[in-house]
C-alpha cells in the first residue's frame, strides 16, 4: 500500500488541511444484503462518511467514467455528473446539493452517502458502531459480477489477473467480487492506458496491461470487444529509508509491498531486501485497492571502461544535456576496439539498440524517445563484442531522464464551479509528475485574462496566488500552464464564483 509519511512543504499543509480525511478501519459495504469487498476503504472527513464511487456504482450495475476533475454515470436515461471539490451534483443539469464535497484521492473519486440517496435514488445508512455502510437500491442492471449495460454494449470491469497475448485471439482475465471472467480481445480493439497518478491517457497495447491493473472492457452484443481502458497508478521517487517491509521515499510516501509485489533492480528480478537508500524506483499500484504490484528500481553505478581480451572500450558519451520527451532523439557515441559489433542499453527499459562503426573504433547509435517513456537518471550502458568472442561493457558518465507524459494538474483552488464569499481568495494549482519534475519557471497563472505569475509563489509542486486586490462579485476565470524539464506541457482552465 502507499501512504504519506509527512508533508514536506509547509505551504501545502495549509492548502490541503481543509480536505484532510482518515481511513475508516474494518468497514464493510453491503448492497442489497450482499457484502462487497470494496477497496480502498471509505473516508471520514469532518465526521461525514465518503464512499468510493466507482466500485460502488459498478456494483449497482451503473457505468462510470472520469475525465479531469469530473465523473459521470447514468441512471436510466438520466446523466449524473459530479466534480472533485464540489458540493453539487447534477442530474440532467438539475443541481442536487450534497452535505460534503466530493473528493479525489490517488485518482479515486469519493462522495458522501447523500450522493447515493438523493442522486442515485438508493437508500443508504452508516452504522458507526458496526462499521457498516448499507445501500439498498432497485437500480436496474446490478449483477454483482462486474458488468453493466450501456446502450448496445456490456462493460466488464474488474482487476486484471492474467493477460495472454499468445492465445488466438488474445485474452484478458478479470476478477470482480470473486467472479473470474476471461475475455477474448478483438484485434481492432482500442486500448487506452490511464495513469491516474498524472491523470494522463495514452494509447497502448495488450502487452502494456499488467496483472493488478483495473480494467473496463466494452463488449458489443455480438461478442466483439470495442475498447479496453486499463487504469493504474504510478509513483516515482528516490528511496530515503528501507526497513524490513516498507520503503520511505524522499517525497514522504511510504511504499509497503506485499508478497505478490514484483521487484526488479537494474532490469533483473530482485528481492525487496535488495533495495537500498538512494535507489530510484517507479512504483505501479492498483488504483482501487492501493496494492503495490510492481517496484522497478534503478541503481546508478560509477562509469567504467576497460579491456577484456581484444575487446576494449575507452569511453561512452551521450548528447542529452537535459531530460528528453517523446520524439526527441538520444545519440550515443562509444570509442573502443575497431571491427567489433556494438549495442547500447537504456537501463532496463530499452536494450540491445544497434550501434554502427562510423569510423575505425568509433561507434554511434541513436534512439527516438517513445510516447510512453518514463524514466529518470537511468544509466546508458554500451556493449562491444569482437570476432574472437571477447566482450566488454561500459557505462556513460551521464545518465538519462525522459518522459512522454505531460505533468498532471491534480488539484486547483478554489475548485471548478465553487462559490466563495471572500473577495480575495487564495488561488492555487498543484502538480504531479513521474520521472521528470516540473520546471517552476515554466508555470504561468492567469486570472480573468491577466498574468499574475510575478505575484505568485512557484515550486515544482504547486503555484499559489494570494491576491493583494479585491475582486468584484461574479465569475472568476483562471488558467494555469505548466511544463516539465523535458518540455511536456499541460494547461487547465476553470471558473469559480464570488458572492
Amino acid at each position: 500500500m502507499i501512504r504519506r509519511a509527512a508533508l514536506l512543504v509547509a505551504a501545502m499543509v495549509a492548502l490541503t488541511a481543509a480536505h484532510h480525511a482518515l481511513p475508516v478501519p474494518e468497514i464493510g459495504i453491503v448492497i442489497n444484503g450482499e457484502t462487497l469487498p470494496l477497496e480502498p476503504p471509505p473516508l471520514l472527513s469532518g465526521g461525514i462518511l465518503l464512499v468510493p464511487v466507482q466500485r460502488t456504482v459498478h456494483a449497482l450495475g451503473l457505468d462510470f467514467s472520469a475525465q479531469g476533475s469530473s465523473m459521470t454515470t447514468h441512471v436510466g436515461e438520466k446523466t449524473v455528473v459530479l466534480r472533485d471539490g464540489s458540493h453539487v451534483a447534477t442530474v440532467d443539469g438539475v443541481r442536487v446539493f450534497l452535505d460534503a464535497p466530493a473528493t479525489r484521492r490517488n485518482g479515486v473519486f469519493y462522495a458522501p452517502l447523500r450522493f447515493f440517496t438523493a442522486v442515485l435514488g438508493a437508500e443508504a445508512t452508516f452504522n458507526r458502531r458496526a462499521h457498516v455502510v448499507a445501500i439498498v437500491s432497485q437500480l436496474v442492471g446490478r449483477s454483482g459480477l462486474g458488468d453493466f449495460t450501456v446502450g448496445n454494449r456490456t462493460v466488464e470491469v474488474g482487476t486484471v489477473t492474467a493477460v495472454d497475448v499468445d492465445s488466438e485471439p488474445p485474452t484478458v482475465t478479470l476478477s470482480f467480487n470473486g467472479s473470474i471472467r476471461t475475455i477474448p480481445i478483438s484485434n481492432n480493439a482500442l486500448i487506452t492506458m490511464h495513469d491516474v497518478g498524472v491523470d494522463v491517457d495514452v494509447s497502448g497495447e495488450l502487452t502494456d496491461i499488467r496483472p493488478g491493473d483495473y480494467a473496463e472492457i466494452a463488449v458489443r452484443r455480438d461478442g466483439t470487444v470495442t475498447s479496453v481502458v486499463d487504469e493504474y497508478g504510478s509513483r516515482y521517487g528516490v528511496v530515503a529509508v528501507v526497513n524490513s517491509n516498507e520503503l520511505l521515499m524522499q517525497d514522504g510516501n511510504v511504499i509497503a509491498p506485499d508478497r505478490d509485489t514484483e521487484v526488479s533492480l537494474n532490469g533483473k528480478a530482485a528481492a525487496f531486501g535488495d533495495l537500498l537508500a538512494g535507489d530510484r524506483v517507479t512504483v505501479r499500484y492498483n488504483v482501487e485497492t492501493g496494492e503495490v504490484r510492481e517496484i522497478v528500481a534503478e541503481r546508478a553505478a560509477e562509469p567504467t571502461s576497460g579491456q577484456s581480451g581484444t575487446a576494449s572500450i575507452t569511453d561512452v558519451g551521450i548528447d542529452a544535456t537535459h531530460p528528453l520527451r517523446s520524439g526527441d532523439t538520444l545519440n550515443v557515441t562509444m570509442h573502443g576496439t575497431p571491427g567489433g559489433a556494438a549495442t547500447f542499453d537504456i537501463g532496463a527499459y530499452v536494450e540491445g539498440i544497434a550501434m554502427a562503426e562510423r569510423a575505425p573504433g568509433t561507434y554511434v547509435g541513436s534512439y527516438d524517445i517513445a510516447a510512453n517513456a518514463n524514466f529518470a537518471d537511468t544509466p546508458i550502458v554500451a556493449h562491444l563484442q569482437m570476432q574472437d568472442g571477447s566482450t566488454m561493457q561500459a557505462r556513460a558518465a551521464q545518465t538519462l531522464s525522459a518522459s512522454g507524459r505531460a505533468p498532471g494538474i491534480s488539484a486547483v483552488g478554489p475548485s471548478d464551479g465553487a462559490v466563495v464569499t471572500l473577495n480575495s481568495p487564495a488561488i492555487y494549482a498543484t502538480f504531479v509528475t513521474d520521472a521528470v519534475p516540473v520546471n517552476p519557471s515554466s508555470i504561468r497563472l492567469d486570472v480573468n485574462g491577466h498574468d499574475v505569475t510575478p505575484e505568485c509563489l512557484r515550486t515544482a509542486h504547486f503555484i499559489q496566488y494570494l491576491p493583494q486586490m479585491t475582486y468584484r462579485r461574479g465569475t472568476i476565470r483562471v488558467s494555469v500552464r505548466v511544463a516539465d524539464e523535458a518540455g511536456n506541457t499541460a494547461t487547465k482552465s476553470w471558473t469559480f464564483t464570488i458572492r
